[in-house]
């Protein structure tokens, strides 16, 4: 086994050696260390919002029914004669009807919905450091090596949206009964103000702020061999592929509020945070001109694909998908 890999070592060496030292024949400087600005083109987001957070049940009695702004619940009796103590409003507009009232309003926003962004930049820097190991050929112009770059790139995508959500109008019946103020709370056990428990359903509609954002840290570390070739003395042109590997933080934030036709607002908001290590691979091209021996100047655009990472909070989630993403960058370059 010992004489195999002894075998295999001497081999790389006869057939690397030529090749580095004809690359160093033509390269006085084989040691390149590039930096500038990055600007990050088709990073995507998916936002998608949830469903109301509260469940209004089937419009039937001898059920528990929960809504935005209060709910209707089964009592220790078990809402004996259609009528239950364990109920609560929040909002005095919610009674309905003439004199004090005839009737219970009850509201259920379903917010459901996506939307999609492409914030475009997304700004950062790069610094790439090339070795040059050898020529293409004895009698090409073109030389070979191996290049490592790491990038930053700092993430902002948001999406502001404004419309009209459906709204769940549950009623229930008062029966006569005078209705205790705003910011009541009946109980299981009772006593309490009784309440039918058999809603009367209508369908509506609010007007909905909505308000998400994904922001963070995306670091890139990419490794991969690089070609290049002499244009003119001065000018040259390289690309290389390879493979990157990019941890990457993620904040999601997201605020939304529904304010119904009757006046009353119901707003909800959340945080999540999250790092996954994304992983794909890169194409680049770059094109430098040489001031002198040791200084020049470079353009370069790269493609990059990613896998993807998802947040959520409260019902909401947001998806980052890095898959096709253009980089352009500019800069300086030293040979050493």
């Amino acid at each position: 086994m010992n004489k195999k890999i002894s075998l295999s070592v001497a081999l790389t060496l006869v057939v690397v050696t030529p090749l580095t030292l004809l690359g160093a024949e033509r390269v006085e400087n084989p040691n390149r260390l590039s930096i500038g600005p990055q600007f990050t083109f088709n990073y995507k987001v998916d936002f998608q919002s949830a469903a109301s957070n509260f469940n209004p049940g089937l419009a039937t009695g001898g059920a528990n029914h929960t809504y935005d702004d209060g709910y209707v619940l089964l009592d220790a009796s078990g809402n004996f004669g259609g009528l239950t103590t364990n109920w609560g409003y929040i909002n005095p507009t919610q009674v309905v009807g003439p004199g004090n009232g005839t009737g219970m309003a009850f509201h259920a926003i379903q917010s459901s919905g996506s939307s999609s962004t492409e914030d475009d930049p997304q700004y950062g820097f790069e610094i790439i450091y090339q070795r040059v190991l050898g020529a293409l050929s004895e009698k090409s112009s073109g030389i070979w090596g191996f290049q490592v770059g790491f990038s930053y790139t700092d993430l902002d995508l948001d999406s502001n949206d404004r419309g009209s959500t459906p709204v769940t109008i549950d009623t229930y019946p008062l029966n006569g009964v005078l209705p205790p103020l705003e910011g009541y709370n009946g109980t299981f056990a009772g006593p309490g103000a009784l309440l039918g428990d058999t809603p009367v359903r209508t369908l509506g509609s609010a007007t909905l702020t909505s308000d998400q954002k994904l922001s963070g840290d995306l670091f890139n570390f990419r490794l991969g061999p690089f070609v290049e070739w002499e244009v003119t003395p001065k000018l040259s042109v390289s690309a290389s592929a390879g493979l990157t590997l990019a941890p990457t933080k993620l904040e999601y934030d997201y605020s939304e509020t529904a304010t119904l036709v009757s006046g009353p607002s119901f707003a909800s908001s959340g945080h999540a945070s999250t790092t996954k290590l994304l992983y794909g691979g890169y194409v680049d091209a770059r094109l430098r001109y040489d001031f002198n021996e040791s200084w020049g100047a470079y353009v370069g655009a790269q493609f990059q694909s990613l896998n993807s990472m998802e947040q959520s909070a409260g019902g909401r989630s947001a998806k980052f998908d890095p898959g096709a993403t253009i980089a352009l960058s500019t800069g300086i370059t030293w040979q050493f």
